[in-house]
């Protein structure tokens, strides 16, 4: 900020970075233990990730978490930093190379994946758009088309695996007779799509595994929101919980589009979306700072454990794999 001066001060939260304007009146602060503990709380997402990968990939390698952690850790970077969700073919082709896994078979992993969070995400969403008053969310249209575009596209989603998990030749005939006189190749990628995630699920090998899987998938996104609302503690924001979830529901939905690289301007913009519906300002300096840090915190964690990755999987490579 021109004019303005960055200092190190004690606060009530604790150690503060606190950036006062040119006249003296505090623009932000941002409490150094909370960066911390979102920092850490990246280590715990990190986790959820992981293990919930290892049940998808169990029925056709005994891969040890090690590799998993590994490879996953180079993937989650990819995700990140490239763009158009090229990222999402990382873990595939590592996978195929250090594992054997057909790189087919490992993209329908990720397809159960992104399925099973675009699910969470958009019933979390609608259980946190509850909570706002009417007359609040019509002053937010872009939240609204949002939020029902994602129910329309997933739960779109839920009767179409649904159909196919129970009965699959009519599922195919549909979208034969709809998406594929449109075009042949899509209609060949949605039967793809939807067969592959319902047997992956099914390769979980029963009810109690399919839910433990859900139940993981369901575990990092409320660990992801609580992560949000504790950085905002840390910049003086009044954000609820709620808020924290909203704030994460919109940036989830949002990246559903082909992002740019590193995610630059479409994070910090889906971020502070819904912020006025939970009374705080998103064009504040003190909100525009806490966007651009929970997006550094998290560009910073992906891009340590990615370069770790490689750095372990070179050594790995030395001595023969």
């Amino acid at each position: 900020m021109v004019g303005g001066s960055l200092t190190l001060e004690a606060t009530a939260l604790g150690p503060a970075l606190v950036m006062r304007s040119a006249g003296g009146p505090v623009s932000w602060s941002a409490s150094l233990l909370h960066l911390l503990g979102y920092f850490l709380v990246q280590f715990v997402i990190h986790a959820f990730r992981v293990v919930r990968w290892q049940p998808l990939v169990r029925p056709f390698a005994k891969v040890p978490l090690a590799i998993l952690n590994r490879d996953g850790a180079i993937g989650f970077m990819g995700v990140f930093l490239l763009p158009l969700r090229l990222g999402e073919l990382v873990r595939p082709v590592l996978l195929a190379r250090d594992a054997g896994i057909p790189f087919g078979t490992g993209l329908s992993q990720i397809a159960v994946e992104r399925i099973a969070d675009g699910l969470v995400v958009t019933l979390l969403f609608f259980a946190v758009l509850v909570q706002v008053p009417a007359a609040a969310l019509e002053r937010a249209p872009e939240v609204q088309v949002g939020a029902y575009a994602a129910l329309l596209v997933f739960a779109g989603a839920t009767v179409a695996l649904c159909l196919t998990a129970f009965a699959r030749g009519l599922t195919i005939r549909l979208i034969d007779r709809t998406f594929g006189r449109l075009s042949g190749k899509l209609g060949q990628r949605l039967v793809g799509l939807l067969t592959a995630f319902v047997d992956g699920l099914r390769l979980l090998g029963s009810p109690l595994a399919v839910l433990g899987f859900l139940g993981l998938t369901a575990g990092y996104w409320l660990v992801n929101g609580a992560g949000y609302w504790l950085l905002g503690l840390g910049f003086g924001l009044q954000l609820s919980l709620v808020g924290a979830y909203a704030m994460m529901c919109t940036l989830v939905i949002g990246m559903m589009i082909p992002n740019s690289p590193g995610n630059v301007g479409s994070f910090w913009y889906f971020v502070l979306l819904p912020a006025g519906l939970f009374g705080v300002d998103g064009g504040s300096p003190r909100a525009v700072v806490f966007a651009l840090a929970l997006w550094a915190i998290q560009l910073l964690q992906v891009t340590l454990f990615g370069l770790w990755g490689l750095w372990a999987r070179g050594r790995w490579l030395a001595r023969g794999g």
